[in-house]
């Protein structure tokens, strides 16, 4: 029996079509912009933007328990940070124990189709690693990927998500 495989809209590799999960690969705000603007006003790279010195964003992984399988569906989504968060997590980027930092505050920077009142969403994120982006916890309980985070998702819910990407 061969496995199906389709590309991945982040790296562009060709991986498993169950093992796909939606990612974004930009802010919402970067996104809206044209090359020229992105070129000009951005500085970025796989894992952070800045626009015009004033617009923060990092990386994140969004966790989803699926109740079904046992294991996590992740997103990958962006989070706008302050300033000051930022140039925190770049001082701890190299850090073996960036993991031991207190969680820092930003807002959802992706409008997470199938859901409600993603876009800027309040949420937490807390460092895991050197090897590994962020993890992301809604806090804004209007935000439909709250309820998704705190009990769980059906391994359907998460094959509609993967869905997106395909």
């Amino acid at each position: 029996m061969t496995q199906e495989l389709v590309k991945c809209p982040c790296c562009e590799k060709m991986v498993p079509k169950n093992d796909v999960e939606l990612t974004f690969r930009r802010p919402d705000n970067i996104t809206a912009l044209d090359s020229y603007e992105i070129e000009e006003k951005c500085k970025y790279n796989d894992d952070i933007y800045i626009y015009d010195n004033q617009d923060f964003y990092i990386r994140c992984v969004l966790d989803l328990p699926v109740q079904d399988k046992g294991g996590d569906y992740c997103l990958g989504v962006w989070v706008k940070v302050s300033e000051k968060s930022l140039n925190r997590i770049l001082d701890l980027w190299d850090d073996e124990n960036q993991k031991n930092e207190p969680p820092m505050q930003g807002l959802l920077a992706n409008n997470v189709p199938l859901t409600v009142n993603s876009l800027n969403s309040d949420v937490m994120i807390r460092l895991s690693g050197v090897t590994s982006r962020p993890y992301v916890t809604v806090k804004n309980e209007a935000c439909s990927l709250y309820q998704e985070q705190t009990c769980g998702i059906t391994i359907h819910r998460a094959s509609e998500y993967s869905d997106l990407c395909r």
